[in-house]
């Protein structure tokens, strides 16, 4: 073959070669194209399932939150609700029992002191310097043995006196009391003196049996009655002090002090009635000077029941 026929066939050949060359890479280009179209149709696909199926399990979610948040407040208001019960459950039998049930009344123990203890005694009380207190009882069998020995009527037939002997000044009194009495305010016009009082009586008229005008029952103890002179030391209108760490004596004077003119006017009292002065108020005072401690027979404390 001559040359060039041979020239042109390579030439062809060879651009038949790039021609199939860029036809493969084509082809591998769309290829590749569609493989990835397909990856994204299914990367897409697979998107959107698991954003379904997120959704899916978030309303699931949601709706189990709900449900637990209502089963919270249901079991809530159950528990409330069993409180509340519970509450007035504990309330009601309370009001039941207090309706129903009574309590027992605590019982307050409470002791009266006997009107007397039928004995024979006669005791005798300093109520001021001045002014004793005397308060007597006859029990009944004496009461008896007095019948029997002076008959029936040596109650009725005689009345009760109190003798009061002043031992130190060795001078004694009587005061005529009654039956009605038990008790009695004795003023004596000496203080700080022993005292003793005996209970008797003496007849109205002719008791069998009586030599005497006179029938002893009891004596009482021996008193000492108090003094009424206030006994004061000297009150002096200063005060001394002593220090401790160089031992001088210091001398400080109160009687322009309040307190120290006060105590200079008790002080100055003597008696005890300028004492009650000085300290009561003038009710209390009109209640000693108008006999407040007098004897009247309607007094329930000298009363025989």
């Amino acid at each position: 073959m001559p040359r060039k026929a041979k020239d042109k066939n390579e030439v062809k050949d060879k651009i038949e070669e790039v021609v199939s060359n860029i036809k493969s890479r084509i082809k591998k280009n769309e290829d590749s194209k569609k493989s990835v179209a397909k990856k994204g149709t299914t990367k897409k696909k697979t998107t959107k399932q698991e954003t379904a199926k997120t959704e899916a399990i978030k309303k699931t979610a949601t709706k189990k939150s709900t449900k637990t948040e209502k089963s919270t407040k249901n079991s809530k208001v159950d528990t409330t609700k069993k409180t509340t019960s519970a509450k007035t459950t504990k309330k009601t039998p309370k009001k039941v029992t207090t309706k129903s049930v009574k309590e027992p009344t605590s019982i307050m123990e409470y002791y009266d002191l006997p009107y007397r203890y039928n004995q024979t005694v006669v005791k005798i009380l300093a109520q001021t310097p001045k002014m004793l207190f005397v308060y007597w009882d006859i029990s009944d069998k004496d009461r008896e043995n007095y019948k029997e020995y002076y008959g029936e009527d040596f109650f009725s037939n005689s009345r009760p006196v109190l003798i009061i002997h002043n031992e130190t000044m060795n001078y004694s009194f009587e005061l005529e009391i009654n039956d009605f009495a038990n008790s009695w305010y004795i003023h004596v016009s000496d203080a700080n003196c022993k005292y003793n009082v005996e209970l008797g009586r003496r007849p109205n008229r002719y008791i069998s049996n009586l030599t005497e005008n006179y029938v002893y029952i009891s004596s009482s103890n021996e008193l000492d009655a108090p003094n009424d002179h206030i006994m004061f030391e000297t009150a002096s209108p200063s005060v001394r002090y002593r220090n401790i760490k160089n031992n001088q004596i210091s001398i400080k004077d109160f009687s322009n002090s309040a307190f120290a003119k006060k105590i200079m006017k008790i002080y100055s009292v003597k008696t005890i009635e300028e004492l009650y002065e000085k300290l009561y108020s003038e009710e209390l005072l009109e209640d000693f000077k108008n006999g407040y401690y007098k004897n009247p027979s309607s007094n329930p404390s000298s009363n025989f029941r």
